[in-house]
């Protein structure tokens, strides 16, 4: 999709002009939320695109200021991470922005990422300026779309609920796994959680092989970019193509893996300090597989199981 990566590199102008002025205080920002805005789907009505641009910038990074600001109070964290799994939920019912709603978890955990309430707030200006760039360029009917998957009108008040749980349960234990582990990056392991289940077992199943399969194959391709360069400019703009080239590969199979989402992310986070990059891919790795594994082996299996005994009626239960 030759306008998806065209859009993707549009989305990223705001860390590229930086980067040519030498502004290098929010690259990692402004890269982040222009390639977040960019690798998700585009809908084909002016409605949904507006829809799209309004979660993201308002209620997506309400989220982000949530994670912040909870981040250095671990059991607080972990209680509004079940919290914001079991809302977002319910949220992904909507037949309009529902498709989007489960995206957000990665926008609160990118929050848990900062560390701290003041990181949060020093990085959220840059943030909330290069998704409103984004959300506005993403408007104009030349971008083909890319239309997201639709919502399950079959799913009850009771099934977005036991979603809800089990995105809860496995996104607030990948957490606190991290915090006793001491990550570097907390948001990293929940936020796979959250990329991998839903409320089809089989889907999810689906997801945890695609991220892990991506994880690994995106860490490879950063590791070998980030093995030949020494430049913030060059680094910068690499990310730039690999951000590209997710969107000219979005219909493919390779596309339905975060293959150049992880690289790209890999590469964005390492344009901080390039000597510290093997170590932020070993990171991305190992949290990854911890949130894949919490997601399929803690949170999916044996929970049909209890919603046996819980509500025999429960069509996770009955899968």
């Amino acid at each position: 999709m030759w306008t998806e990566a065209l859009r993707a590199l549009v989305c990223l102008a705001p860390m590229l002009v930086a980067s040519g002025l030498g502004k290098t205080t929010y690259l990692v920002t402004l890269g982040q939320g222009g390639f977040l805005y960019s690798w998700l789907f585009l809908p084909d009505k002016l409605r949904g695109r507006l829809v799209m641009g309004i979660m993201l910038v308002g209620m997506g990074l309400a989220f982000y200021l949530v994670g912040g600001n909870v981040v250095q109070y671990p059991v607080l964290a972990v209680f509004f991470t079940f919290l914001v799994c079991l809302n977002l939920s319910f949220l992904s019912g909507w037949s309009i922005g529902g498709p989007l709603a489960l995206t957000l978890i990665m926008i609160y955990t990118a929050g848990l990422n900062t560390g701290s309430a003041e990181k949060a707030a020093h990085n959220f200006m840059a943030f909330a300026f290069v998704l409103t760039w984004s959300a506005l360029i993403s408007l104009p009917s030349f971008w083909k779309s890319f239309p997201p998957p639709p919502v399950n009108k079959e799913l009850t008040d009771l099934d977005l609920a036991e979603q809800g749980v089990r995105l809860g349960i496995g996104s607030s234990l990948a957490l606190a796994i991290s915090y006793m582990a001491g990550f570097a990056k907390l948001g990293w392991a929940p936020s796979a959680v959250g990329n991998v289940v839903r409320f089809d077992e089989q889907l999810s199943k689906k997801r945890a092989w695609a991220r892990f399969f991506g994880t690994i194959g995106g860490a490879l391709l950063a590791s070998i970019a980030l093995a030949f360069i020494t430049s913030i400019t060059v680094l910068v703009w690499v990310g730039a193509v690999s951000a590209v080239l997710n969107g000219l590969f979005k219909k493919t199979k390779i596309g339905m893996i975060p293959l150049f989402y992880t690289a790209t992310i890999l590469i964005l986070y390492s344009v901080n300090d390039i000597t510290t990059a093997r170590a932020t891919i070993l990171n991305r790795i190992m949290y990854n597989l911890v949130g894949i594994t919490i997601g399929i082996l803690i949170v999916i299996y044996p929970f049909p199981n209890i919603m046996k005994k819980i509500n025999p009626k429960s069509r996770i239960a009955s899968n």
